[in-house]
């Protein structure tokens, strides 16, 4: 991107990523639903080289961005759960024409770590235990294939960060016993107690020791589409 190119991001969230990237390239707008999550973006903007732009706005419905204003829309765990059609037609729309792009980053886990053990796992319960449907590994694709069929063309993924991590069946059980739903969908309490207690038993026979941490690597990875 050069200078003077706006860079807009899709669930900015507190800012864990959009602050760094604000960092690195000042004309950046976020938008998203939750305004206390904004705020505690916010409060990151001290040391910002140029006012953050952040936006309340519902990215379901239209997005509050100028036409053909934008080169690059970003996303990290946030266009998945949009409705597939308006990100299409809102990218499409606000996108400056050949040569913008939509970026996804998502993290990408060692099949064998923990982490995604436990995650498998739950979604496997979650889906013989509910009517929730099931959502595969890589949630970018679909959204990046209906951008190829309007004449985008897709990027390969590109790591861009690596790191090693510690991690405990504990964790995972905590982590998702705090949040409502389950694996980014509406969960009835009732049900989500249940496929956790199932999981809970499951990682005591797998993993013997709930508390045990284990190392494994992630990374982070961008992939996405230009449009042509």
């Amino acid at each position: 991107m050069r200078s003077g190119d706006l860079l807009l991001e899709i669930g900015a969230g507190t800012g864990e990523i959009g602050s760094e990237i604000a960092r690195l390239h000042g004309l950046y707008v976020g938008l998203d639903l939750s305004r206390p999550m904004l705020g505690a973006f916010r409060r990151r903007e001290a040391g910002l080289a140029a006012p953050l732009g952040l936006v309340v706005a519902d990215a379901n419905a239209t997005w509050p961005i100028t036409d053909h204003s934008v080169q690059a829309i970003f996303g990290s765990r946030s266009l998945h759960l949009l409705s597939l059609d308006r990100v299409v037609e809102e990218a499409f729309r606000v996108l400056r024409g050949s040569g913008s792009a939509l970026v996804i980053g998502r993290v990408h886990r060692d099949p064998q770590s923990v982490k995604e053990r436990m995650r498998h796992e739950m979604r496997r319960l979650l889906r013989s235990g509910t009517s929730t449907s099931r959502r595969g590994e890589n949630r970018s694709r679909p959204l990046i294939d209906a951008l190829v069929e309007r004449g985008a063309v897709a990027f390969a993924p590109q790591v861009v960060a690596r790191w090693t991590t510690t991690h405990s069946p504990a964790e995972s059980l905590r982590n998702w016993k705090s949040k409502p739903g389950l694996a980014g969908t509406s969960v009835p309490e009732q049900a989500k107690a249940q496929v956790l207690s199932k999981l809970e038993s499951w990682a005591v026979a797998e993993f013997q020791n709930l508390d045990r941490s284990l190392e494994s690597e992630e990374e982070y990875l961008l992939e996405g589409a230009i449009t042509a």
